[in-house]
This record gives structure tokens, C-alpha cells and sequence, in this order.
């Protein structure tokens, strides 16, 4: 795609130059440069009539592109503009078959680069949906018929991504407050009770390969830890009157074992992959879900030589300041702020993470 799209050419050179840059500071005002011509590039082309869906395909991996740019080797949160542009790029593109007009989500499907540019933004978009505890941009049932794959972003676990923006669209349901009924509190524990019982029936393929089944396993551990975190802040921000809730009661009482019990199999999983290996890439969203539950040293510590050699290895911003994130939370806990949570220090402006 890259060589017959300039745009997409010159926003993966732009990516190159900045991260060669963040180790090598002769390569600054070159990637400074490349970065400047790529996005007056895709600016351009942006705002172009949307032609064929080969275009529109390279426009939307250039904006991913810039994605990975922002979170890894530029600062701040331009990253989500970016994939507001691409969502835009998807949700009209519109192209005519034999059989038809199709539209969005379905035109990319046409071609494996489409359905794999779906994958890509699905990756981003719901991953950074629950580090900022919104919705995702687009509904995820667009993964339905394409998630049975070895994807680059996450080996086997596509389809487990359309269960966590499943959890984050019942969570801002609850957070928007349409109704706090007893009625209501019964839907959303019935609807996170559904989502685990898929959550713990999935299995990889038993031909899968050994590092990629542990990867999608300690995606669905943290996921997992996603679901019971969105349970426990509904369960103890909802106070009730009268009798006490038996269930209610039990179910607060055990969630911190059960988070803990995810963060065994994550750590594992993790296990199962070596150090600086291919697979290990997509770790970071697992790791640092653990590392916000772990309070058993040795957990932490193991944690934290596995961000560190990603961070070594990959030199991606992102992976860095995750790990920070966690030192502090570490630190601040074992220093009295027991119930301290790490959106707590993600959530003031400029600060947010993804988790890519």
C-alpha cells in the first residue's frame, strides 16, 4: 500500500525518522521535517473527495500511522484526533458491487487490507476506550466475521476485543445514569455476569501456536480484570437503603480475589512468551492491567522486569510511560494510599494513555 500512496509512504518514513530520533539525536530535524511533510500530506488527502477504496484504505492506515507516531514517539494526546479521522474515513466510505451499495465497515471488508485496517483501528480504538473509561468510537460488532485470524496487532485474540468494548458500552450506560433502580443494578450485574461466562468459555484453536495462545490468554485475563473493575466501581459507588444485598455483599467481597486471580494467569501467560520475542509486542495491555491489581511483591517485580525489557526493546513512549504510571502507584500504595487507583493519575488533562 505504501508504494502506491504517497500519503501512507510518507507518514510510515515520518514514524521511522521520530523513532530512530528517540535513540539517535542526529535524526531530530530530519524527523521533524518528515514529520511536518506527512501531515500537510494527509491533510491534504484528507479533505480530498474520497475516490476509489484503495485511497480511502491508505488514507485510514495513515492516520493509524500517525496513531503509533503519537503514542510512541511524540507526547501528548493528538492520537485521538487521528482516529477520529480515521473512524470518519470508515464509517463513509461507500463503494458499488454487482450486488450493491456498501457502506462504512462493510466496503472494507471487500479486500484483506480493509479487513485488516479494521483490525488495526478495532486494536486502538477499544483499547484506548478502556484506558479513558469511554465508548469506543465505532460499535464492534464489525469484528464478527473477521476476528478468526493471526492479526499483527493481536495474534489470535481479535474477537476477544469485541467483549471488552461490550464491557465499556455497559459501563457508560451505568455512568450516564439513565436510571439507578433496583431493576436497573440487577441488568448491568446480569449483562457483566454474561459477558464472563463468554469470557471464560473462549478457547484458542488447539492448532494455535504456544506464545500466541499465551498472549490471547493473558488478553482475556485482562479483560477479565476490565469486567470486574467496572463491577466493583458500580457495586461500591451505589449505596443502598434498607435490608442489606446478600449478593451484593458477597459479590464486593469477592472481587479483589478475583481480580487477583487474574493476575496470576496473566503473569503465567506471560511466562509462556520470551523475552524480546515477536510475540511478546502486544503485552503491554495485559501487563499493565496486572500491575494495577498486583499488590504481592513478587508479582510486581516481574511485572516490572517485563515492561522494562519491552521498554529496552521496543522504545515506544507509551510502553514508558505505563511503566511510570505503575512505579507511582506502587510507590503510593505502599506508602499508605491503599485504595489508590491508577485512573486516578491518567485522568488529569494531558496525561492519557494508550495502551498499545
Amino acid at each position: 500500500m505504501a508504494m502506491e500512496s504517497l500519503t501512507l509512504r510518507e507518514a510510515l518514513i515520518a514514524l521511522a525518522a521520530g523513532h530512530l530520533a528517540l535513540t539517535n539525536q542526529s535524526y531530530r530535524l530530519l524527523a521533524l521535517e518528515a514529520r511536518s511533510k506527512a501531515l500537510r500530506s494527509l491533510a491534504n488527502h484528507v479533505v480530498a473527495p474520497n475516490g476509489d477504496m484503495y485511497h480511502v484504505e491508505a488514507k485510514v492506515a495513515a492516520c493509524l500511522t500517525f496513531v503509533i507516531d503519537d503514542i510512541g514517539v511524540a507526547t501528548g494526546e493528538d492520537w485521538k484526533d487521528h482516529m477520529k479521522a480515521a473512524c470518519h474515513l470508515i464509517t463513509s466510505a461507500e463503494v458499488t458491487t454487482t450486488s450493491g451499495k456498501l457502506k462504512g465497515t462493510e466496503a472494507f471488508k471487500l479486500t484483506a487490507e480493509g479487513s485488516w485496517i479494521l483490525r488495526n483501528f478495532a486494536y486502538h480504538d477499544i483499547l484506548g476506550s478502556i484506558a479513558s473509561r469511554q465508548k469506543p468510537l465505532l460499535d464492534a460488532s464489525y469484528l464478527t466475521d473477521i476476528a478468526d485470524v493471526v492479526d499483527s496487532c493481536t495474534g489470535v485474540a481479535t474477537e476477544l476485543l469485541a467483549l471488552a468494548a461490550d464491557i465499556q458500552r455497559i459501563e457508560e450506560e451505568w455512568h450516564l445514569g439513565r436510571s439507578t433502580t433496583r431493576q436497573n443494578q440487577s441488568r448491568f450485574l446480569s449483562d457483566c455476569a454474561n459477558i464472563e461466562q463468554r469470557l471464560k468459555s473462549w478457547r484458542c484453536r488447539d492448532d494455535t501456536p504456544t506464545e500466541l495462545a499465551a498472549v490471547a490468554y493473558a488478553y482475556r485475563a485482562a479483560i477479565l480484570i476490565v469486567l470486574y473493575r467496572a463491577m466493583r466501581d458500580q457495586l461500591y459507588s451505589n449505596q443502598y437503603s434498607g435490608s442489606a444485598d446478600t449478593s451484593r455483599t458477597h459479590t464486593i467481597l469477592f472481587l479483589p480475589e478475583t481480580c487477583c486471580d487474574q493476575v496470576t494467569e496473566i503473569i503465567d501467560s506471560v511466562s509462556r512468551i520470551p523475552v524480546d520475542s515477536t510475540s511478546e509486542s502486544p503485552l503491554l495491555f495485559p501487563l499493565f492491567l496486572a500491575g494495577g491489581e498486583a499488590s504481592e511483591l513478587g508479582d510486581i517485580a516481574v511485572i516490572r522486569y517485563r515492561l522494562q525489557k519491552l521498554w529496552e526493546r521496543r522504545q515506544f513512549r507509551n510502553i514508558l510511560r505505563a511503566l511510570t504510571v505503575l512505579e507511582d502507584l506502587w510507590h503510593r500504595r505502599q506508602n499508605g494510599e491503599h485504595n489508590l487507583d491508577w485512573t486516578c493519575l491518567t485522568d488529569m488533562p494531558g496525561e492519557g494513555l494508550l495502551l498499545t
